[in-house]
């Protein structure tokens, strides 16, 4: 059995994409001098590093940030720019001083109120990039893909690790491994109570909390994006450790908010697999800490396989990037026994974080790439769309009901999720 780097594929890619948010090229189709307005709503732990990226950006002007708790003047400060306590504080200065309403935005705030936010956006024409989940339910999703489609205005949904050039390059090199078989992953670490206790709702159920609905959406989605769609799912809820709620509004019988699951998987192609969950156990395996992606999470540089994926050719590993195969020999040598495996000839290729680059890769900056080429006609193809972003809830509520049950469950299919067309009439 081989072993090959194919860090080889990744670096090329970040060398070919690292100054995109600084380049201007002469297929840039926008007029000279003018920039797209951005407003960044949510003050809170991704809504800064959002901003960050758009104010680097010589063809983006960050007008405003949109957040009414403490944290929002200073943020405002910091990037220079106007603070709002709600869109219609905003949109009642845009018409007060007959300022133009922003060109985007990008919302960053409670998953319960990413359908509100972003059927108000939607009315006034403004094109919109929402954090994961686009909402808290299917049919809430249903009702802003089709209203957002009625007002015509773009929507890209912030799964952002798909920009990320691990992910990229593990995608390209899918073929390799054959026929998909099995999957093995892991998303496993220990968030500490400062994460609860800047922003209370991430321990309240009912408005989103839990890592089942904040981190495991987002490695449902990864894997459907390089596998295909999940068809079954069966879910073990993993002990519960914390006994702090974290807010004091909460009352004693509401439930605390799950730390993770193990589960099994079944794509509809076939392919079998496995995936634990936990963000309260002591781990070094996540998609952060093995990718450097999250500048508040420490980089483990020995990382190898929080993801492996096993074919019929060979299995690749995520994020060390080590594709194992047999050059297409025989399974077994002369005498009969298996292949002994001898050193990759790619041996030495360095893998990404140990290149002097300068960077870690900023999925954020090829995210914002993109949505920007999609505001102006550059690119037409969505790579993460509001049907990807239904796709993976529906995973994650019959990940739910397979917990609720005991039993495992289909993931019910896009076609039969219908829009709430009391919603939709009342903004027509």
């Amino acid at each position: 059995m081989v072993s090959n780097d194919i860090f080889s594929n990744v670096t090329s890619y970040f060398e070919n994409t690292k100054n995109l948010c600084n380049s201007q090229t002469s297929h840039n189709i926008q007029a000279p001098g003018s920039t797209i307005s951005f407003i960044v709503i949510g003050a809170g732990l991704i809504g800064p590093r959002h901003a960050e990226h758009v104010q680097a950006r010589s063809d983006c002007k960050l007008m405003a940030i949109v957040d009414h708790s403490a944290k929002g003047p200073s943020v405002a400060e910091k990037y220079n720019c106007l603070l709002f306590k709600s869109l219609q504080e905003l949109f009642d200065y845009c018409e007060k001083f007959n300022q133009t309403l922003p060109d985007a935005a990008i919302i960053a705030t409670p998953n319960h109120t990413h359908l509100q936010m972003s059927l108000d956006l939607a009315s006034k024409g403004i094109h919109i990039l929402v954090e994961k989940p686009l909402a808290s339910n299917a049919t809430d999703c249903k009702t802003l893909i089709n209203y957002c489609e009625y007002k015509q205005v773009k929507l890209l949904v912030g799964h952002h690790r798909r920009f990320n050039p691990y992910i990229i390059t593990t995608k390209e090199n899918m073929p390799r491994v054959g026929k998909l078989v099995a999957i093995q992953g892991t998303w496993t670490i220990c968030k500490p109570p400062s994460y609860f206790l800047e922003k209370p709702w991430r321990s309240t159920v009912e408005k989103g909390g839990g890592t089942l609905l904040i981190n495991l959406i987002h490695d449902l989605d990864l894997l459907q994006y390089l596998i295909g769609p999940i068809e079954k799912v069966y879910a073990e809820l993993l002990c519960k450790q914390r006994t702090d709620r974290f807010d004091d509004n909460q009352t004693p019988e509401q439930e605390l908010v799950d730390e993770g699951a193990a589960l099994t998987l079944k794509f509809a192609n076939g392919c079998c697999g496995t995936f634990v969950c936990s963000d309260n156990v002591t781990s070094p395996f996540s998609f952060e800490v093995g990718t450097g992606e999250n500048p508040t999470i420490p980089f483990n540089n020995d990382v190898a396989g929080f993801y492996r994926i096993f074919g019929s050719h060979g299995t690749i590993s995520v994020p060390d990037l080590k594709l194992y195969h047999q050059n297409d020999s025989n399974f077994e040598s002369i005498s009969g026994n298996m292949l002994t495996p001898y050193p990759s000839p790619d041996y030495k290729i360095a893998p990404i974080h140990h290149m002097h680059m300068g960077k870690k890769p900023k999925p954020f900056d090829l995210q914002l790439e993109h949505f920007v080429n999609l505001i102006t006609g550059r690119e037409t193809e969505v790579k993460c769309t509001g049907e990807d972003a239904l796709r993976a809830l529906l995973c994650i509520e019959a990940v739910m009901k397979s917990i609720e049950t005991g039993m495992p469950q289909y993931v019910e299919s896009m076609d039969s999720i219908q829009p709430d067309y009391d919603m939709l009439n009342r903004y027509s």
